[in-house]
């Protein structure tokens, strides 16, 4: 039987070559300032450690032992991170909107065993907790989900709450008994079974996570919800029109709820550049702060520890040919975080917009909608 000593794991830190955003002496005192008193959040992460042997990820899962990120993340200032659990649910689904529910729970629960044999490192559910955490020296870990695979079954969103998950995205890129994902052919809005899970989540306070959903879907769950929502891993489609980019009128609509809008870091999402770096990723920072104001932007990178590139090449089904860059240079994985920091002061924003934008806002969102 195959087991987790059967493979190696990818480096947490330094894994591949990844700069450094270069400031001035006057930047740098800012910053160093700056990465001691933000709160750093990302509302959406996959801090997963990769095998090396990506070609056996689907053996590698069913060892059903996995590695979390710890180091990567302290190292990349985070405050704390939520999780997107999902990866483990990949050994029994050929597609990740079709993922089993026990198999998402059961990934969750070994992930919270883990944070809780951990010194520094806790779980937190809402933005006091965060607080919390970094006060005394800790990182929080958040449990939230890439998407609901709840089926038609609304009981199951009370007992993911008991868990500790606060945020889940309501849909993958197909269909599901909610609504719609951003791949369906003639994508619909919500169905009547996803209004009643939007307000189940809001009497819960779960945050209703938009991401995957289609533009109908989307915008029928901005008018139902009683709470504001997040898109928490997107970018612009006017500056990079795809399937997995958002419409200003999305955009706009959700910082009409006083939602947020949090930009992805994922390699090739944002660029056809076979050299990417951290520069496509402030260039939709800068987007969305001019578009909805510096209050409703944050932090969503959707990066991984280890190649996302090959990850998304054999769990995705995307064609290498296609992916022109190996890896995002500056914000390759979740170690680089603090450059986030570094590439907003170097663009002009003042201290208090790069606090709003790295955590602050993030922060008060959670306050806003967690229990």
């Amino acid at each position: 039987m195959t087991s987790i000593n059967d493979f190696t794991l990818v480096k947490e830190i330094g894994r591949v070559p990844s700069s450094t955003v270069p400031l001035d002496s006057q930047e740098e005192s800012r910053f160093q300032s700056m990465a001691e008193e933000a709160v750093m959040i990302d509302v959406h992460q996959h801090p997963f450690v990769l095998p090396q042997a990506m070609d056996r990820f689907i053996d590698f899962l069913r060892t059903n032992r996995y590695a979390w990120g710890f180091e990567a993340v302290k190292h990349g200032g985070w405050s704390a991170v939520t999780t997107s659990n999902v990866f483990g649910a990949l050994q029994n689904a050929t597609e990740m909107s079709f993922v089993e529910y026990e198999d998402v729970t059961a990934e969750v629960g070994m992930m919270l065993a883990d944070v809780s044999a951990q010194t520094d490192v806790v779980r937190v559910g809402n933005a006091d907790e965060i607080l919390a955490a970094k006060q005394a020296g800790n990182v929080g870990f958040m449990p939230t989900l890439e998407h609901l695979p709840i089926g038609n079954r609304l009981e199951r969103l009370d007992q993911l709450h008991s868990m500790g998950v606060r945020l889940a995205g309501i849909t993958y890129n197909r269909r599901n008994y909610i609504g719609d994902g951003m791949y369906e052919r003639n994508p619909g809005g919500l169905s009547e079974f996803g209004i009643e899970v939007i307000h189940r989540m809001n009497d819960l306070g779960m945050v209703v996570d938009l991401s995957h959903a289609s533009t109908p879907t989307a915008m029928d769950a901005i008018e139902f919800s009683r709470a504001p929502v997040v898109f928490s891993h997107n970018a612009a489609y006017t500056l990079r029109p795809t399937k997995r980019t958002r419409k200003d009128e999305e955009l706009k609509a959700c910082a009409a709820k006083g939602g947020l809008v949090c930009i992805t870091a994922v390699p090739n999402a944002l660029s056809d550049d076979p050299e990417q770096d951290i520069e496509c990723v402030l260039d939709h920072y800068e987007y969305m702060v001019n578009l909805i104001g510096v209050d409703h932007v944050g932090i969503g990178t959707d990066t991984v520890i280890g190649d996302h590139v090959v990850f998304q090449h054999y769990m995705l089904g995307r064609d290498l040919d296609k992916l022109p860059a190996p890896y995002l240079n500056g914000l390759e994985s979740p170690a680089d975080g603090k450059n986030i920091i570094r590439g907003l002061i170097r663009r002009g924003y003042s201290d208090l917009d790069v606090k709003k934008i790295v955590g602050g806002n993030a922060l008060d969102l959670f306050r806003r909608v967690m229990a």
